[in-house]
């Protein structure tokens, strides 16, 4: 999904009919126009092509360490930020921490790269940004060089002048380099400053979906260039335990195959069985070691990556217990969600509205010819949450086309809610669309595996 096309609204009343879900799509179109969200991006791995990437919008908070770190600014700074995290607020209560204190001033802005939470897999880089007359300020994608291999996450940018915000680099089959330069723009809105929209206000949603961006690119405030290097005391931090357990998952056949343990997270690698009926597509899961102290799926970044070979995802993201000193762990599998190999490819008869077969939780409300192109619309129920599509879709010649982006609400407690999907420049009567899932299973018992 492209960076500044997501939306995100809540539903006031989801018993109501698909079309009085029009005035949430809006009220979401509207915050996108006035409002840059987010940054969220990511460069494929190697052979790993797919990343669940995902953004706490809540977070609990973890004072256990705040106080040690109250007397100095900078950690203190830091142990707030990495509040959503018990990995990263273990690290920073452990001091493991690598400072910098780089700063550069430019057309009256100061970006400061403050420290750096790094080990073997990944690289969390942690920078303010600061300017007289600034609303808020924002930093854009980096760049690096030599280039790097890895998934790229942003913070929830566009903030208040000294803030602290992160980079987070994410490598999966090669360790962290010694070190790089970094190269970002900063954009901002100045004290005053009205958003620009170029959107015409009697424009129909639908029309508005299919049609190209129109909004303005951002005027780029300042440039900076920082050359990071990381301590090899840092950068050698990583475990790698063999485990190669076979274990069957609601009828399907996986072997975990080893566990990597990071200071900044807890990874389970898994393999399927060729004959097996689905793709693992998500765990439901959690890890325990001999106190019984439970680290829990990672609450923001990369959740789950893939290899290009399949829809699978093969590798999985706890939070750490590195610093637990843990002489057992043990992961507990309470649930997952699935592909099933027969659905890749979704049906919809676009003249009819209708699909002989949809995922779980899905039906589909309206599908509306535009001029320019068509609009899909569905309904999500239960506890499924993301999109049930990609953005790709098929012609019936096996051709993909781009939907380009995705309208997305969701209810106050996130257990229902609708997708609005465009096919921009699509004239056809039918469509194949691509589903990230089938269903979802809840074990009766876990599945219970040691790690060592």
């Amino acid at each position: 999904m492209n960076r500044n096309e997501e939306y995100r609204a809540l539903l006031q009343e989801l018993e109501t009919t698909p079309p009085a879900l029009d005035t949430a799509v809006e009220r979401a179109m509207e915050r996108r126009r006035a409002a840059r969200k987010r940054r969220l991006w990511g460069i494929p791995v190697g052979s790993l092509a797919a990343c669940f990437l995902l953004f706490v919008g809540l977070v609990n908070a973890f004072p256990t360490f705040a106080a040690a770190c109250e007397d100095v600014p900078v950690l203190g700074a830091l142990a707030e930020a990495v509040r959503f995290s018990p990995s990263l607020s273990a690290a920073v209560e452990h001091d493991y921490v690598q400072p910098v204190g780089q700063s550069q001033t430019k057309n009256g802005i100061t970006a400061t790269v403050e420290s750096i939470i790094v080990d073997q897999k990944q690289v969390h880089i942690f920078f303010t940004l600061e300017g007289e007359g600034y609303e808020s300020l924002s930093a854009e994608m980096p760049r690096f060089s030599p280039a790097q291999q890895c998934s790229i996450l942003g913070s929830d940018f566009q903030q208040k002048p000294g803030t602290l915000l992160d980079f987070t680099l994410d490598y999966v089959d090669r360790d962290v380099p010694e070190g790089f330069t970094m190269t970002f723009a900063v954009t901002g809105q100045r004290e005053g400053e009205q958003q620009e929209t170029t959107a015409a206000p009697d424009r129909a949603i639908e029309d508005e979906m299919l049609a190209p961006s129109t909004e303005p690119e951002a005027e780029i405030l300042a440039e900076f260039t920082f050359d990071l290097t990381f301590d090899p005391q840092f950068t050698a931090q990583g475990e790698v335990l063999a485990v190669n357990e076979t274990f069957i998952l609601d009828g399907q056949t996986f072997t975990l195959t080893e566990a990597e343990v990071y200071p900044t997270h807890l990874r389970i690698n898994v393999e399927g069985a060729e004959d097996n009926t689905a793709w693992l597509k998500g765990l439901e899961f959690y890890l325990e070691n001999e106190d019984g102290e439970r680290f829990d799926a990672v609450s923001g970044g990369v959740t789950a990556s893939g290899d290009t070979d399949s829809p699978a995802m093969v590798s999985y993201r706890l939070e750490s217990p590195w610093f637990s000193n843990s002489d057992h762990l043990t992961v507990h599998i309470t649930g997952a969600k699935w592909l099933a190999k027969e659905h890749q490819r979704v049906y919809v008869d676009l003249e009819h509205g209708t699909a002989p077969w949809l995922p779980d939780g899905v039906s589909l409300t309206s599908a509306q010819r535009r001029e320019d192109g068509w609009v899909l619309t569905f309904r999500l129920d239960g506890a499924l949450k993301g999109s049930p599509f990609s953005m790709t879709f098929y012609d019936a010649e096996g051709n993909p086309w781009d939907a380009r982006q995705m309208g997305m609400t969701f209810s106050d407690d996130e257990q229902a809610g609708s997708v609005m999907l465009p096919l921009p420049d699509y004239q056809a009567g039918e469509v194949w669309l691509t589903a990230n899932y089938s269903h979802e299973s809840t074990l009766p018992q876990p599945v219970d595996i040691p790690l060592k």
